[in-house]
């Protein structure tokens, strides 16, 4: 994953840097490490370049600095040592300190030759519970005392190149002119890009020649901008040929600067925190198995948990170990522990969820305490799947769909069939709406298709009616005479106004497992709600209606209701139990057979696969939520949330006589919860109680942001851009998934990740 982190000159000294090697990019070949003012970044060689970096002085990053055990102790760099030592630098990427003065003047000074003290300079220094004096004894070197000289003489007299040549003081404030009209042009070009990249359009044209009329959108857009913008017009008419930087080359390197500062700053955003891991792969429009990778995080600014798209990565293998070996990379990318991985979320495919050797199971090699949640919304639709497919008992719902989706291929399939649908839906005035195909991975298609079927019935009888007489294919008539019987038999209009308000059931839980901010509490509750209601559905009333609906409808089509065949009862025992009943009536048998045996699949079916391993802490978490938890509950709590029982329980009794807390519904819902913590800034006073709401919240339900950033993916990578690199899908993919992110990125940080990534003689001056 080469694409995010660049090389920069090799330094050897530099041995402790974590390994961040990504896949390889033809269009890098320097390397940044964190933030571009980093100490463990080189002083740029450019005079402009370097005058800029001094000028901005040490760097020196303020928040939470993680902390290391030296001896029997946790020690950490801390901030005060800012004021106390000016000279002073901190490296996020290496967790050491540097000397700003010496790593600028000290390396290139003759007058300095054998008191360079390297642990400054380039190695860094980390050995916190010695900082003090051994800050002391490197401000005490000859070194360091000849670097703040030489900084002193650089602050207030001029460089001596100019006061040899006042001519130079001339041209290196020409040189700075041509740099701001520079960062001028590039800023338009920047916007430009973020323009393109936001929507998911395309950049490139089939011919980029002046000459052609099809150069792309983005030299369509500069060419659009230079109309009206004198500073970019001149640019292009007056400026260099071979560095007007609109060529797809400077097109990849800005993509992949705008890239880098997103993925930077998720990283940034995660640190130190929970998080879970979402996900799942799809093919693409090239044949190339694409996986992506999602992270659910608590924002403190939002005081909402929020998830990002923080990698697309093709794979070439679909097993366990490749699997996995790229959510590990991705992960050291982004400098997230395994300790603070909370949890995972898959769908139920056998190398991502099995206990054996599956993902999931390999991630809790790494952290025992790993939750791992099969998608909810993929185990209902399991469920539906289960019934109406694999339960071939069932004949008649089994027979059912089977007529819904030769419906759709047989009108569908055909314009001119399709053509006949629409002509008699509009001459009876009903809503025309598209049929559709049945798939087991479209979680809506089976509500969508029957609703379609049940609302459009009576034009697809005459539809079909009009086919069969004006067909000159033989093969077609003999298929349109076979659906018309069975689209007018009595059991599939049983079937459809059976199964169309149990559908219709299932798909407005799917929808709402479907939301990025439900949580696992209401997840729950809606499954047992959507398990109540098919137990309420299951009674003799219930059936009554759906019977007398299809009955009366078979009446006004003279449609014959077939009759029980009757058997000869056997003298013998029966072995199975099907057959030892006889049924009477046909109402009797459908509601039997049919109606009962299908909810009964459907309750069975939501027992058996929504009892996961996240049931214990669903359970705790919602008496916590009630201030009624045990002990044992609260133990659970403390080893997934690394929080103190002890703590927890204490808290529990003072909110119990907190005057101020919740009250009614809001006092029964984690986002009631965590909005009261903020909004009275409790959370300082119950801090193990809200540490417990948050990293709650963070355990996804679904992956179905894996599965929004597919159908972007088929915005991304069409036909026509099917050839499109890895790297560049990646990067294209953050920036239109990630709209918010790349809406707020600023031009000037994108320059400067620009000059980090370009190599300086084969760009302009910046």
């Amino acid at each position: 994953m080469d694409k995010f982190i660049f090389k920069s000159n090799k330094n050897e000294d530099i041995k402790n840097t974590p390994n961040i090697a990504l896949q390889n990019n033809e269009v890098l070949n320097k390397q940044i490490f964190g933030d571009a003012n980093d100490p463990v970044n080189e002083i740029p060689v450019s005079r402009l370049e370097k005058k800029d970096r001094i000028d901005k002085g040490p760097y020196q990053p303020k928040f939470d600095f993680p902390r290391t055990i030296i001896g029997s102790k946790y020690r950490s760099f801390q901030i005060e040592w800012y004021n106390k030592y000016s000279w002073l630098e901190y490296s996020k990427v290496l967790d050491s300190a540097f000397c700003f003065y010496c790593r600028v003047f000290c390396l290139n000074d003759p007058a300095t030759k054998g008191h360079i003290d390297f642990a400054f300079i380039k190695k860094g220094f980390k050995n916190w519970h010695r900082a003090n004096e051994c800050f002391r004894n490197h401000e005490k070197s000859k070194g360091h005392q000849h670097s703040v000289s030489s900084w002193s003489s650089y602050t207030k007299d001029k460089s001596v190149d100019i006061l040899l040549d006042e001519q130079k003081e001339v041209f290196i404030s020409k040189q700075n002119q041509v740099k701001i009209k520079n960062r001028q042009i590039m800023e338009r070009l920047i916007d430009i890009v973020i323009c393109l990249a936001k929507g998911g359009r395309p950049f490139r044209g089939h011919d980029e020649s002046k000459i052609s009329i099809a150069r792309g959108l983005f030299l369509d857009l500069v060419d659009l901008v230079s109309k009206y913008d004198p500073t970019l017009k001149d640019h292009l008419t007056n400026g260099p040929q071979n560095a007007l930087y609109t060529s797809g080359k400077i097109q990849n390197d800005i993509i992949i600067s705008i890239s880098n500062i997103i993925l930077r700053k998720i990283s940034h955003s995660v640190q130190n925190k929970f998080v879970s891991i979402m996900a799942d792969e799809t093919s693409d429009c090239g044949h190339h198995e694409q996986m992506a990778i999602v992270l659910r995080y608590f924002d403190d600014k939002l005081n909402s948990p929020v998830e990002h798209l923080v990698a697309i990565r093709r794979l070439t293998s679909v097993d366990a170990q490749a699997i996995f070996n790229e959510l590990k990379v991705v992960l050291s990318v982004l400098k997230v522990d395994w300790k603070n991985v909370l949890s995972v979320c898959f769908d139920g495919a056998a190398a991502m969820s099995g206990s054996v050797s599956g993902v999931q199971m390999r991630c809790k090699e790494l952290n025992s305490n790993i939750v791992y949640v099969h998608c909810y919304a993929h185990c209902l639709n399991l469920v539906l799947v289960d019934a109406c497919t694999l339960d071939k008992g069932n004949r008649l719902i089994f027979d059912f769909f089977g007529i819904v989706q030769f419906i759709y291929t047989f009108i569908e399939g055909s314009c001119s069939r399709h053509a006949t649908f629409e002509k008699i839906s509009n001459e009876i005035g009903s809503t025309l709406r598209t049929l559709k195909s049945l798939s087991t991975t479209r979680w809506a298609c089976r509500a969508e298709a029957v609703a379609v079927i049940k609302i459009n019935y009576s034009a697809i009888l005459r539809a079909l009616t009009e086919i069969i007489k004006t067909t000159k294919q033989s093969d077609v008539k003999v298929k349109g005479i076979g659906l018309l019987h069975q689209v007018k038999s009595f059991n599939f209009i049983f079937g459809l106004t059976m199964m169309h308000p149990i559908l219709q059931l299932i798909v407005k839980v799917s929808k709402l497992l479907q939301s990025p901010n439900i949580n696992l509490i209401n997840a729950m509750a809606s499954i047992k709600s959507l398990r109540a209601a098919f137990i309420n559905l299951r009674n003799e009333t219930e059936f009554l209606n759906i019977f007398n609906e299809a009955k009366n409808l078979c009446i006004e089509l003279e449609i014959d209701i077939p009759l029980v065949k009757k058997r000869k009862v056997s003298s013998r025992l029966d072995e199975f139990a099907k057959t030892e009943h006889y049924y009477e009536t046909k109402e009797e048998e459908l509601r039997s057979l049919c109606f009962y045996q299908m909810l009964d699949n459907m309750v069975t079916s939501l027992d058996l696969r929504f009892q996961q391993e996240t049931i214990k802490i669903i359970n705790a978490v919602g008496n916590l939520l009630n201030l009624k938890l045990n002990k044992e509950e609260a133990a659970v709590l403390e080893k997934k949330f690394k929080i103190s029982q002890d703590e927890l329980m204490a808290e529990i009794r003072l909110l119990k006589a907190d005057q101020t807390v919740l009250t009614g519904n809001s006092a029964t819902t984690l986002s009631g919860w965590i909005q009261w913590m903020q909004e009275n800034e409790k959370y300082k006073i119950y801090t193990a109680f809200n540490a417990a709401i948050q990293s709650f919240s963070v355990i996804p339900v679904t992956s179905c942001s894996c599965e929004r950033a597919f159908s972007k993916l088929t915005h991304v990578k069409t036909k026509l851009r099917s050839t499109t690199k890895q790297d560049r899908l990646e990067s294209l993919m953050l920036l239109y998934v990630e709209q918010e992110l790349t809406a707020n990125v600023e031009a000037s940080e994108v320059i400067e990740e620009f000059k980090s990534i370009v190599p300086f003689q084969r760009r302009l001056l910046l």
